[in-house]
């Protein structure tokens, strides 16, 4: 058995230290928080502390031995916290049978008798399973402890040794941060105008073919395309190659004023996809010139396209940035990628635009799906592969 004690900023920070170097089947054998005195006269510093093992001990005992530097940890901070970092992972009961059911009893023992004053506020131990899982798939701390308090209100006492209980009531609380958006509508015989705008690299152009290709092959819709992507040579031939295999008149917009003229070489079209060019999220001038285009053309709805893999700092900029083109939805991309999506929670929970469609693959047009509540928190949860 090999152990190590870890101190970070954040518990997420150290959890990855954790598993990089113990490996996903690690155990916790104590978390807490603990103060660092600091040079020079300055204040304590918190720092949140474990104490982490790469097989499971036989024999487990809880133990605080606080060091000179560091505060002696809340009785209660020093009983929470036997607890695997993946406390459903199947690989840890099959490689520890029994002794993983021992060590469960004595978390349920602990959580029942107190609480983690520090990393958990007011919330019982029964929870930390939970909490881990979501700070493992990049959920901000400030949402995750806001989702286990919105989960410990919604239990019914007797329902904390309940896991499934525990599960639908986390699934309960993520459903209620993500809005959702109806798919885009056809109207026969009215011209509807859907714009696609985000940062570079996102995937628009791929995602404008394939939501034109399923409206025109799946549904026989009249559509049209227009791209206003003229700084990327290959992004306009990229769609050219689409419009040409799915037989779809395309119109390349060089200036905002020809947007008018654009419309009318597409001709009696029932709906007009608008692929734009990648802007930085901190380019405000290119994003002004965006605007510019949008302006003339008028669309009905404009989506902004958001890569999954991106962290939850990039993807708050992107919405508050684009906010200024009058974005009412987003399109989620590249799930398939993505090696955990709290960053998208963390966004969702606090936009109020709607998700609209997630894509799942390159595949044209089949990698493409309207957005589904349950879904997409399955998703994040980890509770479903992609495909």
């Amino acid at each position: 058995m090999r152990s190590k004690t870890y101190r970070a900023k954040t518990m997420k920070e150290a959890l990855t230290r954790v598993r990089r170097d113990l490996g996903g089947d690690a155990v916790i054998l104590s978390a807490r928080e603990v103060r660092r005195r600091r040079l020079l006269g300055l204040g304590p510093r918190a720092v949140v502390e474990i104490t982490a093992t790469d097989t499971m001990p036989a024999d487990v005992t809880v133990a605080s031995r606080p060091g000179p530097e560091v505060e002696p940890a809340s009785a209660a901070t020093r009983t929470a916290a036997v607890v695997p970092v993946l406390a459903t992972s199947a690989t840890l009961h099959a490689r520890f049978g029994e002794e993983l059911g021992r060590l469960h009893t004595m978390v349920e023992t602990l959580s029942r008798h107190g609480h983690i004053d520090h990393l958990l506020p007011d919330l019982p131990g029964a929870l930390v399973p939970t909490y881990s899982q979501l700070i493992e798939a990049d959920v901000p701390e400030v949402l995750t402890r806001r989702l286990m308090r919105q989960v410990a209100e919604t239990l019914e006492p007797d329902q904390f040794d309940h896991a499934e209980a525990i599960r639908a009531a986390m699934c309960e609380a993520v459903e209620q941060c993500i809005p959702i958006a109806p798919p885009i509508r056809a109207i026969a015989g009215t011209r509807r105008v859907v714009a696609l705008v985000g940062p570079t690299g996102v995937g628009k152009t791929t995602t404008v073919a394939k939501l034109a290709a399923n409206f025109k092959l799946a549904h026989g819709v009249r559509v049209g395309l227009i791209t206003v992507d003229t700084y990327r040579i290959a992004a306009v031939e990229q769609l050219k190659t689409y419009a040409e295999i799915i037989d779809l008149p395309l119109v390349v917009v060089n200036d905002p004023v020809e947007m008018p003229r654009a419309f009318d070489e597409l001709g009696a079209v029932d709906l007009v996809f608008i692929d734009t060019a990648g802007r930085s999220p901190r380019d405000e001038v290119k994003i002004r010139e965006l605007a510019e285009f949008l302006v003339q053309a008028r669309p009905d709805e404009v989506h902004l396209v958001l890569s999954a893999v991106a962290g939850h700092r990039s993807l708050r900029a992107a919405v508050e940035r684009f906010a200024t083109v009058h974005i009412d939805r987003l399109i989620l991309t590249k799930l398939d990628e993505a090696d955990s999506m709290g960053g998208v929670l963390a966004v969702l929970g606090l936009s109020s635009r709607p998700v609209s469609y997630l894509t799942t693959g390159q595949a044209v047009p089949d990698d493409i799906e309207p957005a589904d509540r349950k879904r997409l928190t399955r998703l994040i949860l980890r509770q479903e592969d992609i495909v």
